[in-house]
């Protein structure tokens, strides 16, 4: 009997730790080259995952499509994307909600000295825009051109939608005159010499949006939340100790630069502070509205095929921490 007793003992034991693993675990779809793959390294290598009593698991994906395959059929807890996606998911009644990851953003690069000084010799020029013709960076520089120049960059430019390694390529080939791209890529494009023509950063305050705007961000179900929260929270704290050592520490940089693609000390260094620029305060406040505005720009620009039936952002899109 005693011998029975000491058995269920150790087996009262195992359930009750196997549960609490289960609920301290969250899944996360990752882009293979992403930075935040880049953060998850720091994570686990700082052993900062296990400080916040979570359990990180790792999930890789090829694209940003698979990541919400992978979201919406429950494989994954959480994974990066933008608050449009989120605001139409919610009016479909699917309850998820958005912290913001990054500020960082795209800019339209040139190559020195071919003769492009002003918006207006863009005129006819060709134009390589990475990502389609919804995408959020284009829209504002779209929104932008229309109320400065009263010229829109879709038909005042010969623009070509493709994949951001392309466009890369095709500049540094010379068969584009200009290229707008993530702000990763363009990293790699100032360590090659090329520069930055327009930024985000100068579009959004003449549209009317001041101070930063988060352009992607973790995502999660509210489902989750309710019965994870405290997951959740460990999970944030992870990832926010994560950054703040990839913001403080040059050194840490230079550890992961294979994983960032960087091919020298340069471009590395362009990586790190385009990541550096874009990691969020904690305004929350200021970010929520400027998410709203832009949001009601975008869905003027965009239309219906980007934001759905709602000209509004959804009630809830935000997390409320």
């Amino acid at each position: 009997m005693k011998y029975f007793f000491h058995i269920l003992l150790i087996i009262t034991f195992i359930i009750n730790f196997v549960s609490i693993i289960k609920a301290n675990s969250i899944k996360i779809a990752v882009l293979k080259y992403g930075s935040v793959n880049w953060e998850y390294n720091v994570i686990k290598h700082h052993k900062l995952d296990i400080k916040n009593n979570v359990k990180i698991q790792k999930v890789e994906v090829t694209n940003k499509d698979a990541s919400a395959v992978a979201f919406l059929s429950k494989s994954v807890d959480i994974f990066v994307t933008d608050w449009i996606w989120v605001s139409k998911q919610r009016n479909k009644g699917n309850l998820v909600s958005f912290l913001p990851y990054s500020n960082s953003a795209g800019s339209l690069m040139i190559k020195k000295g071919n003769e492009i000084n002003s918006f207006l010799d863009l005129k006819n020029k060709k134009i390589g825009v990475a990502g389609g013709s919804l995408d959020k960076s284009w829209l504002f520089l779209r929104a932008y051109a229309i109320k400065k120049y009263e010229k829109d960059p879709l038909t005042f430019f010969k623009t070509s939608f493709a994949a951001p390694p392309l466009i890369n390529g095709l500049l540094r080939n010379n068969q584009l005159d200009a290229g707008y791209n993530y702000w990763n890529y363009t990293a790699r494009l100032q360590a090659l010499g090329y520069e930055e023509f327009l930024t985000l950063k100068d579009i959004l305050p003449y549209i009317g949006i001041e101070g930063e705007l988060p352009l992607i961000g973790y995502v999660f179900r509210e489902g989750f939340v309710q019965k994870n929260e405290e997951t959740l929270h460990g999970f944030i704290k992870a990832s926010n100790e994560a950054r703040k050592i990839l913001k403080t520490s040059d050194n840490e940089w230079l550890r992961i630069s294979e994983m960032t693609g960087a091919k020298n000390q340069l471009m590395l260094e362009k990586i790190r502070d385009g990541f550096r620029k874009g990691i969020p305060s904690d305004n929350h406040q200021l970010m929520r509205k400027n998410i709203q505005h832009a949001y009601e720009i975008l869905s003027q620009i965009g239309g219906e095929e980007l934001v759905g039936s709602s000209s509004s952002l959804a009630s809830g899109t935000y997390w409320n921490k």
